[in-house]
């Protein structure tokens, strides 16, 4: 039997295909082999595939593939087949490919000609999904060869990120005879995901049933990845990745919606950072930038799944929480949060400490929308601010009036130098010795249209918080040493130099520049600082307070006796002066223990060598018992008010 079967084998037939009893295939020739390829390569002769595309000539033989056991969707076999016995047991057919399959195959070839060198990576299957053909560009995006793709199924590009849902439509569409359009997350031969814009289109015959599928498809994975980058722009924040103010509103509308569906509360929380544009300011922003890194993580960590953190800008972040049930719960969340920021964050220069002022307003009690419960948590924010900071406060519809006022003045504040709403007024300082005024203190007010005379109580905090406060100051200066200088007596100028402004970069610079500009002698020139600016006794504080004594300025130390008191920094630092606080000096002459107080400063300073200016001055009585101590520079309304330099100048001839 071998023996016959080489025989058979060497004849030469065009598609000649050798079938055993069992109906299994033994021997097909490299025509048949390509025939039985595109009908998907059959196990067994009369199996559905096979059956499916071959139609028997010779009903006498006993093979029962007939038309009508075709599965649905082909009414028609793609081949004829004629066949004979040439061995026991053993049957050779003769496949002829029908006009159908030749005219179908044609066309494919004709159109596999046309597309081969399209840019557009094109692929063309069977009715069952089988590839028969790619051009080079689908070899190039996907990285499968045509050997390797042809004769596989099309979904060998399937990522597994499309749903069921995604191709029960692509195939509902194509079946019905219409392109389908879509992007396609794909994964190339080497694991790659990539996208590509793909439309895939139905090939009919000539009696309308589909024989092939063509899919032209464009890599647009560059375009999708720049449309990601640019959704995620407009949604985060670039520094924190953070969600921004637009994704914010989106977040907050819809956690509205839930809790309007659920009969629960929505918190808004503002949070602004306690003493950051002095870290800023000092670190400088490329450190202050890391910083804010480091707390959007630590706020994320504190919050639960279903919450979410945003940036606003600068050291501002809101937080909105979800499905709560009353107060109690937005309590919970934020002094979890405030134990979080107990510990230090870890910067180039060591351990910072910062500490967050929360302001909550709760949905549905204090707003309906997002710009009502911003302006809410911002006022309350700003409660919290004025308790000192490290705290939370909510919203008490008892906050907006005087908040809001000090929103309006802020925003006032913003322009007023330009507009030329600041003046001086100067606050003598005498000698009660012989009555004569030795210096003057430069104070700023402020007048506006809108709001008239505005008292630096309210004004000089807002601008110490915004950030003002440096240019206002450095105009206060040239102004005063532009006025002072030019009085016929030479007198001491004091200017009181906010924090901030101590610890700007460019505060030395500054100072030197007014100097030089005005002309006015820096013997005569005192700058006044509060406690908090010394206390802090960082290299930075040693080293603009030496410089500015080396500029033969003079130093003061204001308020003392109120704050910490420290009598370290007294003798590390070259001042010259110090001020008795008034709050001291307004019982000195009714309180044992505030007279004890002056006298102990006074008695301080003097040992130090240094004067001693005590403030607030307004009785005779109180002027005998200051004088009592041995100190004799005084301010005060017993002397004067504030008033303009011409006025002072009039008045006490200086």
């Amino acid at each position: 039997m071998n023996q016959d079967v080489g025989v058979v084998r060497s004849v030469d037939q065009p598609a000649l295909l050798m079938v055993d009893r069992a109906k299994r295939i033994v021997w097909a020739s490299s025509p048949a082999t390509a025939l039985l390829e595109l009908i998907g390569s059959p196990a067994t002769a009369c199996d559905e595939s096979f059956c499916a595309r071959v139609r028997c000539l010779d009903p006498k033989t006993g093979c029962q593939c007939t038309e009508a056991e075709a599965p649905p969707g082909v009414s028609k076999p793609a081949f004829h087949a004629e066949y004979y016995r040439p061995l026991p047991g053993y049957c050779l057919l003769h496949l002829h490919e029908t006009e159908r399959e030749i005219d179908a195959k044609r066309h494919v070839q004709m159109l596999a000609q046309a597309v081969t060198q399209a840019g557009d990576a094109v692929m063309i299957t069977d009715a069952h999904g089988t590839i028969e053909f790619i051009n080079p560009a689908f070899e190039e995006i996907t990285g499968y060869s045509r050997a390797e793709a042809i004769g596989r199924r099309a979904n060998l590009l399937n990522s597994g990120q499309h749903s069921a849902k995604f191709f029960a439509d692509l195939w509902k569409t194509v079946r019905a005879g219409k392109p389908f359009r879509s992007v396609f997350t794909n994964r190339r031969k080497d694991g790659d995901v990539f996208f590509e814009e793909k439309t895939i289109s139905p090939i009919r015959d000539a009696d309308g049933l589909i024989t092939h599928y063509v899919s032209t498809a464009k890599d647009v994975t560059a375009r999708v990845r720049m449309e990601d980058r640019l959704r995620h722009m407009a949604n985060y924040d670039v520094l924190t990745q953070l969600p921004n103010r637009s994704l914010l509103a989106d977040r907050l509308r819809q956690a509205i919606l839930r809790a309007q569906r659920d009969a629960r509360e929505v918190a808004l929380l503002f949070i602004d950072l306690d003493n950051f544009k002095v870290i800023n300011d000092t670190l400088g922003h490329a450190a202050g930038d890391r910083l804010l890194v480091q707390v959007s993580r630590r706020l994320r960590e504190g919050l639960r799944q279903q919450d979410t953190v945003a940036r606003l800008g600068g050291d501002e972040f809101i937080l909105v929480l979800e499905d709560l049930t009353g107060a109690l719960d937005t309590l919970a969340v934020v002094e979890k949060l405030q134990d979080s920021f107990a510990r230090p964050f870890v910067v180039e220069t060591g351990e910072l400490y910062v500490g967050l002022s929360v302001g909550i307003a709760r949905y549905p009690h204090d707003g309906q929308d997002m710009d009502t419960l911003l302006k809410h948590a911002d006022i309350a924010m700003y409660k919290a601010k004025a308790m000192g900071g490290s705290t939370h406060a909510f919203f008490d519809a008892g906050m907006s009036g005087g908040m809001l006022d000090d929103l309006a003045l802020e925003t006032a504040l913003h322009g007023a130098l330009e507009r030329g709403e600041f003046h001086l007024v100067y606050q003598p300082l005498v000698d009660a010795r012989d009555g004569q005024v030795v210096g003057v203190e430069a104070l700023m007010r402020w007048r506006t249209a809108d709001h008239g005379e505005v008292s630096p109580v309210r004004f000089i905090p807002l601008l110490e918080g915004n950030g003002l406060i440096v240019p206002a100051t450095l105009w206060l200066m040239r102004e005063a040493m532009g006025a002072v200088g030019a009085l016929t007596r030479p007198l001491r100028l004091a200017i009181n130099i906010s924090g901030r402004q101590f610890r700007h970069p460019r505060f030395l610079d500054d100072v030197g520049r007014l100097l030089r500009e005005t002309g006015f002698d820096p013997s005569r020139l005192e700058l006044e600082m509060t406690e908090s600016i010394l206390i802090e006794n960082t290299t930075q504080v040693i080293e603009t307070l030496g410089a500015l004594r080396e500029m033969g300025i003079r130093l003061a130390v204001d308020d003392f006796g109120t704050g910490y008191s420290s009598l370290s920094y007294l003798r590390r630092f070259s001042l010259t002066t110090l001020k008795i606080d008034r709050s001291f000096v307004a019982e000195i002459d009714t309180s044992a223990d505030a007279r004890a107080i002056a006298a102990a400063v006074a008695n301080l300073a003097f040992s130090l060598g240094l004067d001693v200016v005590a403030e607030g001055i307004e009785t005779v009585s109180q002027l005998s018992a200051v004088n009592e101590l041995g100190c004799h520079l005084m301010q005060g309304y017993h002397f004067s008010r504030p008033l303009p330099l011409t006025d002072l100048a009039n008045r006490w001839t200086v």
